[in-house]
């Protein structure tokens, strides 16, 4: 496992990063507005207690309006830095799950196999939070690490440079430490992730296999097996909190030692033991006091935050890996044909010596189960990396069909806007009128995660959508794999009448009749073959 984040990831982070600038350089500001009040509340309240203690005077009306309105900005300026860090965060989310809904429409299946459900699970719930919590949170305080301890110093500076000087010898060990560990934490966050996922997809799995596993009476054995993993995953866990509470607690230590250092100085000079640097009484004393930790403080809220720059960066690696898989499908509007030599997808690995279809053939693919049939849909359609893709609209009908959690007109459409007679029209022709006449709302009724459908139904279903958008090419990966012999006889008879006029391709290991194709495709091993060719 590597280390270091990738370049591709890198770049990533910081694109989304300088996409959200302005919502950032708007919290930034009203952060510095915060501090600026910090100081002056800090600077009247040092004013009045020397007032008070030294020069044994009564406050003013006015000094105690300065510091309320001081106190009130600063109050002020947190509740709105704080509000609007949470939009942005909010903004960040959002943008992550559209792009991963608009890849999911994309490439479908194509992608989501590639992946175990645990690790889309982590990437939905723990990778987008990551990246938000960087663009919201850690960025702006990067930018207030490097600017209030320099604000703080020229404030020190001239009111005694000795205080100023110490506090600069200690800064740096902050944020040097702060980075060695940081890398550490980033390598551990990636591990973490892994162990996570695996162990996800290790316990959806035996939930799949939980028949099996009760037939065979394998149930201590996977429980042995689930708890080692889940060992395993605690003490990564482990490392990572051992890692941020070693960092917390180094920060801690060196900041408050340096604040120590500074207060004792404060003290013995002003009761004169120390008499070396500029001469200081009470109210520049306080203040040089209530101000110092303020260096800090924005560098120990970085040192924070730099768990979460870790998490984002591993988490960064997730999301360029998936969005560099996106291709953008070379299309044309009518299918004229292909005749290609050498296609190959790379991985896994498929290669063909030719491929010659023209307009209006139908294809049958045959071969054995895991043989790659569906990858080489896929590729097709440039779904995955591949020498050739289909410069022609196409679309996939699969086994799994998918039914949204939206409206019967919506699933039907998918957005686009279509009259509703044309509905109508199909779903007669998919025989799912009397279905969608008894919904209480018709066309316009919710699906919800539940959909009242069959298996037939559903299928039916996604066959209405493929006319609807009226592609020039449509392939059938196992379209009625899940049906029974009546049903897939009914669908298959259906789909011939429908697409007669289409360019197909169909894969399936049910019998379906030869004569309605034109060529016979043999996918074993990698190579397709074609049996059919003199």
């Amino acid at each position: 496992m590597a280390t270091e984040i990738t370049p591709q990831a890198t770049l990533w982070l910081r694109g989304q990063s300088k996409e959200f600038r302005v919502p950032q350089s708007k919290v930034f500001l009203l952060r510095l507005i915060q501090f600026g009040a910090q100081i002056v509340t800090f600077w009247f309240f040092a004013a009045m207690m020397m007032s008070i203690v030294v020069e044994q005077q009564t406050i003013e009306g006015r000094e105690v309006l300065y510091l309320g309105i001081a106190s009130s900005i600063w109050l002020a300026s947190v509740y709105f830095a704080d509000s609007l860090s949470a939009i942005c965060k909010t903004q960040v989310e959002s943008q992550l799950e559209d792009n991963i809904q608009h890849i999911w429409q994309q490439q479908q299946t194509a992608l989501i196999r590639r992946y175990s459900p645990a690790y889309w699970q982590q990437l939905m719930f723990d990778h987008i939070t990551d990246v938000g919590n960087y663009v919201s949170q850690y960025c702006v305080q990067k930018w207030l690490a490097a600017t209030t301890p320099l604000v703080i110093l020229l404030l020190i500076a001239p009111i005694n440079y000795v205080v100023a000087v110490s506090l600069l010898l200690c800064m740096p060990v902050v944020p040097l430490f702060m980075i060695i560990v940081g890398k550490g934490a980033a390598a551990l966050h990636r591990k973490h992730f892994i162990a996570l996922e695996r162990l996800g997809a290790m316990f959806s799995d035996r939930l799949k296999a939980l028949p099996l596993i009760t037939t065979t009476n394998r149930h201590q054995e996977q429980q042995m097996r689930l708890s080692q993993a889940s060992n395993i995953v605690n003490a990564k866990t482990m490392k990572v909190v051992s890692v941020a509470f070693l960092s917390s607690t180094v920060l801690d230590f060196f900041s408050t030692l340096s604040i120590a250092l500074v207060a004792v100085f404060i003290g013995f000079s002003l009761i004169g033991e120390f008499e070396f640097g500029p001469a200081m009484d009470l109210q520049t004393g306080l203040f040089m006091l209530l101000v110092a930790p303020l260096l800090f403080a924005e560098l120990k809220t970085l040192g924070k935050y730099y768990h979460q720059k870790s998490k984002a960066e591993a988490s960064a690696e997730r999301f360029a890996e998936i969005f560099q898989e996106v291709s953008s499908p070379i299309r044309q509007q009518k299918f004229n044909g292909i005749d290609w030599l050498n296609f190959q997808v790379k991985n896994p690995n498929i290669c063909a010596k030719k491929i010659s279809i023209s307009p209006g053939d139908w294809v049958f693919l045959e071969g054995k189960s895991g043989a790659g049939k569906t990858v080489l849909l896929e590729a097709l359609m440039g779904f995955r990396e591949a020498s050739h893709q289909f410069p022609a609209t196409c679309y996939l009908l699969t086994q799994d069909t998918v039914v949204l959690d939206n409206t019967l007109r919506y699933n039907l459409t998918l957005g686009k806007t279509i009259p509703d007679h044309l509905l109508w029209e199909v779903l007669v022709d998919v025989e799912l009128n009397d279905w969608a006449f008894k919904l209480r709302q018709q066309l316009d009724t919710p699906l919800g995660d539940y959909p009242p459908l069959s298996g037939g139904e559903a299928q039916r279903l996604a066959l209405a959508r493929i006319l609807l958008i009226n592609a020039d090419v449509v392939f059938l990966d196992e379209p009625t794999a899940h049906l029974t012999q009546e049903q897939h006889k009914a669908l298959s008879i259906l789909l011939h009448q429908r697409l007669q006029q289409k360019t197909v391709i169909w894969a399936s290991h049910k019998s379906i009749p030869s004569h309605w194709f034109t060529q016979q495709w043999q996918l074993d091993d990698g190579n397709l073959r074609f049996p059919n060719e003199t």
